[in-house]
C-alpha cells in the first residue's frame, strides 16, 4: 500500500511536468490558469492521460450526453470545450479518491480495504460530478419557464402600446424584471438583443435565442412569434395572450411541484428533530424513574 501511494505522489508530479507544455496554451486561454495554480499542473497530465487513453472515443455515448448538458448550459459553442473540461475534472476525482484512500490504507498497517473503497469512490465520482452538472441544467431550465410568462406579458403591454417586436424585445432585454439580470432567460435575451441592434435579422436571432435556451415552452414562443410578428395588431395579440395562458398554466405546475419537493426535504430534519426532543424529554423521566 505504500508502495502504490509513492508511485502515485511521484508519477502524476512527473507527468504533469513533461507534458504541461502542450496544454498550457488550452489551460490558460479557456480556463485562466497560470503555472502557479496546481490546477495548471494536474489539468495537464488529465488531458495527456485523456488522450493517451483515447477516452473520447471509448467513452463516446457517456460523452455525448454530457455534451449535451453543457450546449444546455453554456450554449453550443462552449459546450465542446466544457466537456472536455468536465472530462479533465472527472480523472483528477478518480486520482484524489484513490490517493486518499491509498494514504489511508498506508496509515493504517496496509489495509487492503481501503484499496477497494478508493476503487468504488473513484468509480463514483464521474457520476456524482454527471448529476450535479444535470441538477444545474434542471434549475436554469425551471427558472426559465418560471421567467417566461413575465417576458410575454411585458411584450403584449409593449405591442399592445404600439412597438413594434424588435424594440419591444430590446426594451425587455434592458429592463430585468422578476429575476433580475441573472436569470438565464434574461441573459439569452440581451444575446438576442444585441443582435438586433447589430441589425440581423428578426427571425434568424429568435431562431438562435430557441436553440440557446433548448426549451420546449421556448420553442413554442419562438414559433408563435414568428409566426404572427408579421401580422402584428390584434391577430398577434391573441395568439400570445393564447400562449400566456398556457404558460402560466405550465407555471403554476411547476411551483407546486417545487413546493412538493421542499416539503419532501423537510421530512428528515423534522425526523431528528423530533427524535432529539423525545430523547430530551425521555432521559429526566428515565433518570427520576431509577
Amino acid at each position: 500500500m505504500l508502495a502504490l501511494m509513492l508511485l502515485q505522489a511521484i508519477a502524476v508530479p512527473t507527468l504533469a511536468v513533461r507534458t504541461h507544455r502542450g496544454y498550457a496554451p488550452w489551460l490558460k486561454e479557456e480556463w485562466g490558469l497560470e503555472t502557479r495554480d496546481a490546477l495548471y499542473w494536474l489539468g495537464a497530465a488529465a488531458l495527456f492521460a485523456m488522450e493517451r487513453l483515447q477516452l473520447s472515443d471509448r467513452l463516446s455515448e457517456p460523452l455525448h450526453k454530457v455534451h449535451q448538458i453543457m450546449a444546455g448550459l453554456h450554449g453550443a459553442r462552449a459546450a465542446l470545450a466544457r466537456t472536455r473540461w468536465f472530462t479533465v475534472r472527472s480523472l483528477l476525482s478518480m486520482w484524489g479518491c484513490l490517493a486518499f484512500f491509498t494514504a489511508a490504507g498506508a496509515l493504517m498497517d496496509g489495509e487492503p480495504e481501503m484499496l477497494v473503497y478508493g476503487v468504488l469512490c473513484a468509480a463514483a465520482a464521474p457520476l456524482v460530478l454527471y448529476k450535479q452538472e444535470q441538477a444545474k441544467l434542471l434549475r436554469k431550465k425551471r427558472a426559465m419557464l418560471i421567467e417566461l410568462p413575465e417576458v410575454l406579458n411585458q411584450l403584449m403591454l409593449l405591442v399592445g402600446a404600439g412597438e413594434t417586436v424588435q424594440q419591444a424585445m430590446i426594451r425587455i432585454a434592458e429592463h430585468a424584471g422578476v429575476g433580475g439580470a441573472d436569470n438565464p432567460l434574461r441573459q439569452e435575451l440581451s444575446e438576442t438583443a444585441g443582435a438586433l441592434r447589430m441589425n440581423a435579422s428578426f427571425t434568424k436571432a429568435m431562431e438562435e435565442f430557441s436553440k440557446r435556451c433548448a426549451l420546449q415552452e421556448t420553442t413554442l414562443f419562438t414559433t408563435t412569434l414568428l409566426l404572427n410578428y408579421r401580422r402584428g395588431g390584434d391577430e398577434m395579440l391573441v395568439s400570445l395572450r393564447e400562449l400566456s395562458m398556457t404558460l402560466w398554466d405550465k407555471r403554476k405546475a411547476l411551483a407546486k411541484t417545487l413546493g412538493e419537493e421542499a416539503s419532501s426535504k423537510l421530512v428528515f430534519p423534522m425526523v431528528l428533530i423530533f427524535f432529539v426532543v423525545m430523547v430530551i424529554v425521555a432521559v429526566p423521566a428515565l433518570l427520576l424513574a431509577g
